[in-house]
């Protein structure tokens, strides 16, 4: 919002220079961007008066023209045809400086001595007309006086960087409201009392709202016998300090008001209208229009758009229609001042890429008030500066009356929250500065009646807000923030996981973190049975899109999500894990808040270690998993660990097995099945594992076991089995310490063969048992009987001895 303070001292006089308005609003909360100076210093560059006109001797196209400038008449040679006897026009003497550093001298032109030139709008810095139209100064200008006063050059225009909630300062208006609360100073509204004639307009024109949510007010004003020109010099300087390009009359009379109230404005060609209605409505789906830069736009039924009953004539609150805009030959203009919805609006403008100021303004929410107000000061203009006849009467459309908004405050809390000590009345003081009405209650409170420019203020902190701008920010004492400091201290469960994070780390794996949100189809995929309550998720009731539909009830989904894009990117060997919260309803549609439980995944594939001319590479597989879950474990101290074979709905029948911990289910581990693999579009053995976080929390021991190192030696001996492949290795391992009983320090499988010279159906494993005891050093029968003992379970279990 740029504000040019000469501009801003028709409705308030601030008292004090541009440049310290600008430092106490920054400092209120309205930061000011920059302070720029209009124009430029025109040294030797004076308002002349056109006293007499000749031809030039040697050129047709040229004009001699006798110029009284005060202290002389200059007879200056000039190629422009638009002045004439009586005008007041910008004359630079003989030494003047333009811009662009241009120094105008005395020159012969064709014969004739032209002392100095006159200048056009351009040349002097300004956007305005053409390099070959002279600038007509106002009748009032004063003969021999500067051109830059006369112009306004140096007025200082202070460029507002303004939040989204304070579009009441989108206007000079609201602004002159705001200097006004924080100099204590009054505000003068503009004229606007409006002389009328003519027919009532509500008698011959009606306006229908067809859509009040989109449109709650809409208002139309005529005004006839209009003659289209060129708005005063003073206008359009002001609409330059604003950033607008000056067109008419008519239409810079609807940019003004609107720069003044912050209400936009719009005028129709009355007589271009196909009927006597004004019809507000959604536009129809494919329907078009051609706006104001000739562009023909297909409109969805999303736009809201103005109608004269048969055609969309105008996009509402965006951009008036091609076919009613005003020209040079209109006489009699329909006004349109309404609200519309911000959101609205704001679609539109985005939709159709049409940015504007009026969009603006409607965007961040305009003032009811001011419409009424807008439509008087225009027609007030029309009559003023374009001869206007302002008829009867004006149509308001209002389908949803506003009313001020009240907020009910006790004083003590502004103290609170502020930590400051202000009296009651200062604080009524502060708030009628804005404008607020203020009433003490019998409870000690406040009730403060709110003006309809100030939509942003709705709850008590607003007001409270409000009160310290206007006091000063920079008034409130510097204190250190107080309160219980508590200590950043981990849960036992962030230490678990931190933990099991550095295990798997330290084993070569790789953490990712992937959406509690997942497509349902996904869990379809995994194969479970119907009864399953994982088939079952939460459904999130505003997804993204279908891939994030309903909550997880396993990790698997994200984790192979994450496999088959690395794979996808020819990343084959994997080694992934996640530590996550699945989510279980109790019922649904939900009723209580689901179960959230905590569980670890795993996924690997491909080979490990990475191939190199070292170390030998094996496939990443169900052993490799179940190698680092016994590694956590034994970290963990957790020792009543049972792996039990049993397929899973999604794993290879033979190649998956259960986890237990003293009895409970801990988790699985086990390869994909081939045909889930298939699905996943994954082309090579995936083995995936899910722990129960909650269940290895309880039974872990975080405190760190030490063992003394032995004081006696170790005795070693291998032991060579031929079993049935039903046995476990598990039982046989159980048997042998069992049997073995105190005497056995470790029993290691160290070997496993079969082959030709082994029966069908049988396995050969060997072990490496170690024999150790804390009492003493073991002796050679004692070491002989216990293996003896060892055997003896072992073939009552149908092992025999391998030679």
């Amino acid at each position: 919002m740029r504000v040019s303070y000469d501009w801003l001292k028709d409705y308030i006089d601030p008292g004090i220079s541009a440049e310290k308005l600008a430092e106490i609003l920054t400092l209120s909360g309205v930061e000011v961007g920059a302070v720029e100076v209009f124009g430029c210093d025109l040294p030797q560059v004076v308002a002349g008066e056109i006293v007499a006109m000749e031809p030039h001797p040697g050129r047709s196209n040229l004009t001699l023209v006798d110029t009284n400038i005060g202290d002389q008449t200059l007879k200056i040679v000039c190629g422009a045809k638009n002045m004439q006897v009586g005008d007041k026009v910008p004359t630079a003497k003989p030494g003047a400086i333009l811009p662009g550093n241009r120094i105008i001298e005395e020159t012969d032109i064709h014969g004739v001595t032209s002392p100095g030139m006159l200048c056009s709008a351009q040349e002097l810095g300004l956007e305005l007309g053409s390099e070959e139209e002279i600038l007509i100064l106002d009748q009032t200008s004063k003969i021999g006086q500067s051109v830059d006063q006369l112009l306004g050059f140096g007025d200082q225009v202070i460029e507002l960087e303004l939040t989204p909630d304070r579009s009441d300062c989108l206007s000079m208006l609201g602004v002159a409201h705001e200097v006004a609360a924080l100099t204590g100073r009054a505000v003068k509204m503009p004229p606007m009392s409006v002389s009328e004639s003519g027919e009532a307009l509500p008698g011959i024109f009606k306006v229908a709202i067809a859509d009040s949510k989109l449109c709650p007010r809409y208002t139309a004003r005529a005004v006839d016998n209009l003659t289209i020109g060129k708005s005063p010099l003073w206008m359009q300087l002001r609409l330059l300090k604003a950033g607008i390009r000056p067109i008419n009359n008519v239409v810079d009379i609807t940019n003004y008001v609107m720069w003044e109230f912050g209400q936009p404005l719009h005028a129709f060609d009355l007589e271009l209208l196909k009927s006597s209605e004004i019809v507000v409505r959604r536009a129809e789906e494919s329907e078009k229009i051609v706006t104001l830069d000739g562009m023909e736009r297909k409109l969805t039924a999303e736009a809201l758009v103005i109608t004269d009953g048969k055609r969309p004539v105008a996009l509402a609150g965006v951009m008036g229609g091609e076919d009613t805009e005003i020209n040079d030959a209109t006489r009699k203009v329909l006004l349109e001042a309404a609200v519309f919805n911000p959101t609205s609006i704001r679609r539109t403008a985005r939709c159709y890429n049409l940015p504007s100021e009026a969009s603006q303004r409607f965007e961040k929410g305009v003032n009811p008030e001011a419409v009424i107000w807008s439509q008087d000061r225009a027609a007030f203009l029309m009559h003023e500066l374009a001869g206007g006849q302002v008829l009867k009467g004006l149509v308001d459309q209002n389908e949803a009356p506003c009313q001020e908004s009240k907020v009910e405050i006790d004083p003590l809390k502004i103290n609170q929250v502020l930590g400051l000590e202000l009296s009651k009345d200062l604080v009524i003081e502060l708030l009628s500065r804005l404008g607020f009405k203020v009433k003490e209650t019998g409870a000690g409170t406040l009730d403060i009646t709110v003006p309809l420019r100030r939509s942003d203020i709705t709850i008590a902190e607003d007001i409270i807000e409000e009160v310290a701008r206007l006091y000063g920010y920079d008034k409130i004492p510097v204190t250190l923030p107080r309160g219980e400091l508590l200590g950043n201290v981990k849960s036992y469960e962030e230490k678990v996981h931190d933990l099991i994070r550095d295990i798997l780390t330290s084993c070569g794996y790789h953490e990712c973190i992937t959406y509690s949100f997942i497509n349902p189809a996904a869990l379809s995929s995994l194969r479970f049975p119907d009864e399953d309550s994982r088939l079952n998720p939460i459904p999130v009731q505003n997804p993204f899109s279908e891939e994030q539909a309903v909550m997880r009830t396993t990790l698997l989904p994200g984790l192979l999500k994450t496999v088959q894009h690395n794979y996808s990117h020819r990343e084959l060997n994997q080694l992934l894990f996640e530590l996550g919260a699945v989510f279980e309803a109790r019922a649904l549609p939900l009723e209580d808040l689901p179960q959230e439980k905590m569980k670890l995944g795993l996924a690997v594939t491909g080979q490990v270690p990475d191939p190199n001319w070292v170390n030998p590479s094996r496939e990443a597989d169900f052993f490799e998993i179940k190698g680092v879950l016994e590694a956590l474990f034994k970290r963990l101290q957790i020792t009543e660990v049972v792996f039990t074979q049993e397929a899973m709905p999604f794993s290879h029948p033979a190649r998956c097995a259960l986890i237990k911990l003293e009895g409970e289910t801990l988790g699985y581990v086990g390869q994909l099945h081939p045909d889930v693999a298939e699905a996943w579009e994954i082309d090579q053995p995936v083995t995936v594992c899910e722990i129960d976080l909650q269940l290895l929390a309880e039974k872990a021991n975080l405190v760190p076991r030490v063992e003394p190192l032995p004081r006696f030696p170790a005795a070693k001996r291998d032991l060579a089995l031929v079993v049935s492949k039903d046995i476990p290795a598990e039982k046989l391992e159980e048997s042998i310490r069992q049997a073995g009983g105190d005497l056995i320090s470790q029993v290691k499988l160290f070997d496993l063969y079969e082959g030709k010279q082994i029966p069908a159906g049988k396995l050969s494993l060997a072990y490496s048992i170690t024999f150790r005891t804390d009492e003493k050093t073991l002796t050679e029968a004692e070491i002989n009987q216990a293996q003896e003992n060892i055997e003896k379970a072992l073939f009552d279990l149908g092992a025999v001895l391998r030679s």
